[in-house]
C-alpha cells in the first residue's frame, strides 16, 4: 500500500543534535540560528514517500506468496510468535541528496548539519508511516522496526526486498553495487505483528546488538531508540 500524503512540517532537531554528537551539550546561540537556517532549507526539499507491503509469515519463517529468505538468526529471534510482517521502505527524495551534496561544495559545516537533520527526518517518517500501518491493523502487538543489515540480517537482500516490495517502480528507491539506498535517506525495514509478542514495539539497549561499543551506554545513557 502507498500513500504519498505524508506531510512534514519540522524536523526533531534534537535528534539531529543527537546525530552530530552533542550529547548533554546545548548548542550556543549562533548555533541555534545555523539550524534553523538548515531546517528551513530542508523542509523547502523534503518529499516524503513511502510503500508497504504486508503479508502472512509462516511458523519456519517463511513469507506466504514471496519469494524473500529471512536470513540470520537475529531477524527470526526477531519476529518469534509474529503471523504477518509489514515489508516498509521510505525515503525522503533526491531533493535532499541534491541539497547536501551542494552545501558539501559552499559550505561543509551546513552539510554536516543538513545530512544530520535528515537522518532525524526519515526516522519521523518512518514513525507516521508505522502508526497508519497500525491503523490498518489495529489488533496486532508490533515488533521494533528491524533494518535490513542490521546484526545479521545481510544488507545483500537489499535488492530482493526493494522488488518485493515495489519500491524502485512506486516511489523511486533503488540500490547501488555497495547494497547501499539512493536516496541516500531511504529506510527499508521489516514490522513483525502477533499477539504475546515477547520483542518490545521498541527497540532498546537489551536487545541491540552494538550495546558493547555503544558510547551512549558506556556514558550510562540510551541513543533514545
Amino acid at each position: 500500500m502507498r500513500n504519498k500524503d505524508i506531510i512534514l512540517d519540522y524536523v526533531n532537531v534534537n535528534e539531529a543534535l543527537r546525530y552530530l554528537g552533542y550529547g548533554d551539550n546545548k548548542p550556543d546561540n549562533n548555533t541555534k540560528k545555523l539550524l534553523d537556517i538548515c531546517s528551513e532549507e530542508l523542509l523547502k526539499v523534503i518529499q516524503p514517500k513511502y510503500v508497504y507491503r504486508v503479508f502472512d509469515l509462516n511458523e519456519d519463517y517463511s513469507i506466504e506468496g514471496v519469494d524473500f529468505e529471512l536470513k540470520g538468526e537475529a531477524i527470526k529471534n526477531h519476529l518469534k510468535g509474529c503471523e504477518k510482517i509489514a515489508m516498509m521502505c521510505v525515503t525522503l527524495s533526491s531533493g535532499v541528496d541534491s541539497l547536501i551534496r551542494r552545501k558539501q561544495i559552499g559550505d561543509m559545516a551546513q552539510a554536516a548539519i543538513i545530512d544530520s537533520m535528515a537522518s532525524a527526518a526519515v526516522e519521523q517518517v518512518c514513525d507516521k508511516v508505522e502508526e497508519i500501518i497500525k491503523k490498518e491493523f489495529p489488533h496486532y502487538e508490533y515488533t521494533w522496526r528491524f533494518g535490513i543489515g542490521y546484526d545479521d540480517f545481510p544488507l545483500e537482500l537489499q535488492q530482493q526486498f526493494l522488488n518485493v516490495a515495489n519500491a524502485s517502480k512506486q516511489i523511486g528507491v533503488c540500490v547501488n553495487d555497495s547494497f547501499m539506498l539512493t536516496p541516500t535517506k531511504s529506510v527499508t525495514c521489516i514490522i513483525g505483528m502477533g499477539y504475546n509478542l515477547k520483542t518490545s514495539s521498541k527497540k532498546s539497549c537489551d536487545n541491540c546488538s552494538f550495546r558493547e561499543k555503544c558510547q551512549y551506554r558506556k556514558a550510562g545513557k540510551n541513543c533514545g531508540r
